[in-house]
């Protein structure tokens, strides 16, 4: 009785041993092991990539002149967009306009200003403003979109003055559109076009002027589209139907 206990005692001891042989070397291979052959497939791997790289035979001297001209030509490129920013850009104070703080009173005051001012200054010139809300809904139930509403007023008052300050006939109609946002793909941001379809009646001479004025710095107006077709009286021979867009940077 005493040796088959000691004989079954001596079995379990040595399936306990097995079991923790077989345990220990598990953990040896999971956590020794397996991250060892992870990193040097991860080594591999980055030795592969550093091989194939145009900067692998480069010494440290020529490195730093690479480096040095990628900076240089990021610094190009950042004047340029800059320049290019500043030239096509239809307001003058566009980053006052994108930052400036505008409530819904603030907006509806600035819109009936501007809408004062400019039928006021088409009496003057005896041109007919038919459309003398501008196209532009006051109605506003919160602040979120008042700023992007400003901008379209601003937009709007620009064209108008343009197309008055070029002795148009007659301004049909004029209706602000969507905006849209366009950014990098990064994600950050690079303009915001606000379009307007407009309609008018003008000279031939008046139409070519108008024309060359919107391709001024700081009353730059893009076209989407643009047809002509008749006017409606002899001193209008030509009626323009056009889609134009204020652009407005960062």
């Amino acid at each position: 009785m005493n040796l088959a206990r000691f004989h079954l005692s001596e079995r379990s001891q040595v399936t306990l041993i097995l079991l923790l042989t077989v345990g220990i070397l598990f953990a040896t291979w999971y956590f020794l092991l397996l991250p060892q052959r992870q990193m040097n497939d991860e080594i591999m791997k980055l030795r592969q990539d550093l091989a194939a790289s145009k900067y692998a035979h480069e010494s440290i001297p020529s490195l730093h002149q690479a480096v040095a001209a990628e900076q240089a030509q990021e610094q190009r490129l950042k004047e340029e967009w800059e320049q290019t920013a500043t030239r096509l850009a239809t307001f003058a104070n566009q980053a006052a306009l994108r930052r400036a703080e505008v409530g819904r009173i603030d907006f509806k005051v600035e819109l009936f200003r501007t809408r004062q001012r400019l039928v006021d200054k088409s009496d003057a010139l005896a041109i007919k403003l038919i459309p003398t809300d501008l196209g532009v809904d006051d109605a506003l139930l919160t602040n979120d979109k008042v700023r992007e509403r400003m901008l379209q007023l601003k937009a709007v008052e620009k064209l108008a003055d343009l197309t008055l300050d070029r002795r148009i006939e007659r301004l049909v109609a004029i209706n602000p559109l969507t905006p849209t946002a366009y950014k990098s793909p990064d994600g950050r941001f690079c303009f915001d076009e606000y379009p307007m379809q407009v309609a008018f009646d003008i000279a031939f001479p008046n139409l070519y002027t108008l024309l060359q004025s919107v391709f001024e710095e700081n009353q730059i107006f893009a076209f989407r589209n643009i047809r002509i077709e008749s006017g409606p009286r002899n001193q209008s021979p030509v009626r323009v139907h056009a889609v134009m867009s204020a652009l407005v940077f960062e």
